[in-house]
Order: C-alpha cells, then structure tokens, then sequence
C-alpha cells in the first residue's frame, strides 16, 4: 500500500513537469517567430521606403512598385505568421496528446500496482488469521492433552495400585503428549512419573506426598503452552509443599507438624530479613504469625492483619462461635507507621465493647477507632520496634483478654 502511495505522488510530479516542459517548448518557439516576423517587417519597410521615394532620385513607377512590394510583404508576413501559428498549434496539440497518454499509461498502471498491493496486503492478512487459528486450535489441543494426561495420572494412582490396563494407559497417554512436546520434556515428564510410580510399588509411606513431582510435570506443561519458562519462586513452591503436608499429617501428629511449620517459618523469614533488612508488611505479618502463641485463640489473618477470636458461646463443654465473640487485630497502619491492637466484638457494639475493656483493663479509657467506632485501639506499637518485642506485646493482650473470657463465660 506504501508502494502505491508513492506511485501516485510520482504521478503528479510527472503531470506538473510535463506542463511546465510544453508551456517552456511553447515560449522558445514564440521568442524565435517574433525575432523572424520583427526582422521581415523591417526590410519590408526599408524596401518600401526606398522604393516610393524616401530616397531622393526615384520614379513614379517605383512608387506603384514600392506599394505592391508593401502588400506583396504584408501578405508574406501575414502567411508566415499564420504558419508559425498552425505550426505551434499542432506542436502543442501533439505534446498535449502525448502527454495525456502518457498520464493514461501510468494512472493505468497505478490502479494495476494499487490493486496488486491490496490483494497482496488481503493475503497476508489471510495467511496472518490462517496461522492464529492454527496456533490457537494447537495451543486447545495442548492443553485438552495435557489436562486429561494429569487426570488419567491421578485416577492410575488415587487406589494406590496399579494394573496392567492403566500401565498401557498411560504409555498412551505419553505418546499423546509426544506429539505436541519435544523429547527434553518428554524425557523429564517420565523421570517424575516414574518416581511417583516406583514410590507406590514399594508402598512407599511417603508415597502419597507426590506434589513435587506434579509441580515439575506442570512446569514442563506451562513451558510448552507458552513458550517460557514458569516463574514460580522457590521459596513459595517449598512453602506450598510443605502446607499441603498436613493433609497427609495422621491426628496423632498435627500438634508435631504445626511446630514444625512454625518453627520452619520463623527460621526462613528472619533469614530474609537479615539478608534484607527488612520484610514488607505481608511477610512480617506472616513471621508475627509463626511467633505469636495463640493462647486458646481460633488464629486467622486477613491480607496483612493476624486476627485472634475468643470463642464465649458455650455447647456441650466446649466453647463455640456466636456474635459475642471478642475479636483482637493486630493490623499494621503503614500511613502512621504503627500497628495497632484492636478489641471488640462481632456484634460491633460501642457500648458493649466499652464494657469489655472497663472490664479487662479498669484505668484505660475507651479510644474508638476511626473507620468503625465500636473498636477500641487498645495500643499501638511502632514499626520500629523489634518482633519480639511485639510478639510480648501481643500474647500480654490475649492472656488479659483469655482470663476475662474465662471468668464471665466459664465453662461448666
């Protein structure tokens, strides 16, 4: 299309210089008749000058032949200037005509380069939605492959035996996998299917614990469908299969494995925060987490907020959920700088929560916060303090708070 553009700029160029060559044609031709016609003109007045007496010593009849001499000249000079006329005229018709074919000629072969360019650009563009579609069809063929591959995977595995159906099964499988993978992640793929299977063979008491190797599976997947590599940080990945752990934790165990998750917690974060200096808020909060004893408290977060609730309903001999539930955050305001210690209860209650703290701490007055009135800030702690410190901070405030619930809705 570019093309064409050009060629129709070049096609004016040609118009404006082939008038400007016949008008300059045209204007040497008129200079060279005037000088012609100015010359004749004056001999023929030199000639009729000398004949009718304008020189002394002539005769009458000189003057009868000077008279015809002068329409004899008059005559000539008006044929030639009619000539010369006739002559430019048909000059000028002869360069316009071909000037006009010539325009006609490139103007044709415009449309012809202005129509060989649009096809040319429609094809493409053809070619260009032809090679999509493909890639697309590809890239849902893939993935149908993939996803049913992990499915098939999963039922061979979840009775924890394997039969010789679903061995041939799954050699299928791969080689449906092949067709749409190269052979470095073919090879890889059965390195991890392989582990899984000799690990429930041998009836393995790990055996079931096999994310690892279904993360590296979908890694392969993930480079396959989108042509780079899965940015998936270690760190997150370490974290993930460790959390996923307690499904295979027996009931006997979980108290051992929530230790061990705090305590390999604590240990990755404070190593991050002395090769950094400093956790961001999130992480912080998650060390605070890992740190802070619970003390009887349901412990759950909220994006960077740890919140603790102490259970007042009783059922059974056993505390449970209800709307006076006493809620305690401890939520960072990064704006200030601060976290701060928020009491109250689900029930969101100004008066109710000024009871609980007249209740818990008698010489404290009532500090409501300002997006919702009903908490009470009970204190606030500066960035700048050090984890332990606050951890202290924190477990103080719900001892204080577990002893009030305690007294006021003991069990029985």
């Amino acid at each position: 299309m570019e093309s064409s553009i050009n060629n129709m700029n070049g096609l004016d160029n040609m118009e404006k210089n082939g008038t400007n060559k016949i008008i300059n044609s045209n204007g040497k031709s008129s200079w060279a008749y005037g000088l012609a016609i100015i010359f004749m003109l004056f001999l023929a007045i030199i000639l009729s000058a000398s004949l009718m007496g304008v020189f002394k010593g002539f005769e009458p009849y000189q003057q009868l032949t000077a008279a015809m001499l002068s329409v004899a000249a008059t005559g000539v000079i008006t044929a030639m200037l009619l000539y010369f006329q006739r002559k430019q005229q048909e000059q000028l018709n002869k360069e316009q005509r071909e000037f006009q074919e010539k325009q006609e000629k490139n103007q044709n072969e415009f449309q012809v380069k202005l129509v060989q360019d649009q096809q040319k650009f429609e094809n493409e563009q053809k070619e260009k939605e032809k090679k999509r579609l493909l890639e697309t069809k590809i890239f849902e063929e893939r993935l149908r492959i993939y996803q049913e591959f992990l499915r098939k995977l999963c039922d061979v595995v979840k009775d924890k035996k394997i039969t010789p159906e679903e061995e041939i099964e799954l050699q299928f499988q791969v080689s449906y996998i092949a067709m749409h993978t190269s052979s470095k992640t073919i090879s890889s793929i059965s390195e991890q299917i392989s582990d899984i299977v000799v690990n429930l063979k041998k009836s393995n008491p790990d055996a079931n614990n096999m994310l690892m190797q279904l993360f590296s599976i979908a890694d392969n997947f993930y480079e396959e469908l989108y042509k780079e590599k899965n940015i998936f940080d270690p760190n997150d990945r370490d974290n993930t299969i460790e959390n996923f752990r307690a499904i295979l934790v027996p009931h006997t165990m979980v108290a051992d494995y929530e230790k061990d998750q705090k305590d390999r917690i604590i240990q990755s974060l404070k190593d991050e925060e002395n090769k950094s200096g400093k956790l961001d808020i999130k992480d912080r909060s998650k060390l605070l987490r890992a740190m802070i004893s619970k003390n009887g408290a349901m412990q759950t977060t909220n994006g960077a907020i740890l919140v603790y609730k102490y259970f007042t309903a009783r059922v059974d001999g056993a505390y449970t959920d209800s709307k006076d539930s006493i809620l305690i955050f401890l939520m960072p305001d990064e704006k200030d700088e601060r976290y701060k210690i928020l009491v109250f209860t689900r029930q969101r209650e100004e008066a109710i929560t000024k009871e609980i703290i007249k209740s818990i701490w008698p010489n404290e007055e009532f500090h409501p916060w300002d997006s919702d009135k009903s908490r009470h800030i009970h204190e606030t702690i500066s960035f700048k303090e050090n984890n332990e410190e606050i951890k202290n901070k924190m477990e103080k405030v719900l001892q204080e708070v577990k002893e009030y619930r305690n007294k006021k809705y003991p069990l029985k």
